[in-house]
């Protein structure tokens, strides 16, 4: 009897662990926020750039126009298009090999940085190069396999840097 009472207690235990570890699992994702940059146009109009991320600390261009009215595009699945990312930052945390890890809903991992025709995980020796007021910047072309939530896990010499999640809708 005592052994039942104690196997008992064991199973409830467990499956308490287990349930916590899917509810942590499980939380939901919410969308990075946008912020905006201002800029002055080749032809002298006062402008803004808008970016998706950590203001201070990294965003991704997603959109331009006048300012106050500047607008972000949509991330489109299976459409692979060109984005420019910013860092703010010391340069030993902004430099160096870049990497972006895409996560998709169901928690798998996807490379996500095309260059040219080669799907790579990463740039190597990325150096710094000021931007728009961001300390550095990067271009790359992304294609992201599918709708929905993703979380963008950024690393720079294999030591993580930040996440971003973003929104991928359907063509």
């Amino acid at each position: 009897m005592k052994n039942k009472i104690i196997m008992l207690i064991s199973v409830l235990l467990l499956m308490t662990l287990v349930g916590c570890k899917n509810v942590d699992d499980n939380k939901k994702l919410e969308v990075s926020p946008t912020f905006s940059l201002p800029v002055t146009f080749h032809d002298g109009t006062k402008g803004e750039y808008v970016l998706i991320g950590k203001e201070g600390k990294v965003g991704i261009l997603v959109g331009s126009g006048n300012e106050g009215e500047a607008v972000a595009t949509k991330f489109i699945a299976n459409k692979p298009d060109k984005y420019m990312w910013h860092f703010w930052g010391e340069e030993d945390k902004i430099s160096g090999d870049f990497k972006v890890v895409g996560i998709d809903e169901d928690g798998k991992e996807h490379p996500v940085l095309l260059f040219g025709n080669n799907a790579v995980w990463q740039y190597s020796d990325v150096s710094i190069s000021p931007h728009n007021g961001a300390d550095s910047h990067i271009p790359s072309n992304m294609m992201f396999p599918s709708s929905g939530l993703w979380k963008l896990k950024i690393y720079f010499n294999d030591q993580f840097f930040e996440e971003l999640v973003i929104n991928v809708e359907e063509s």
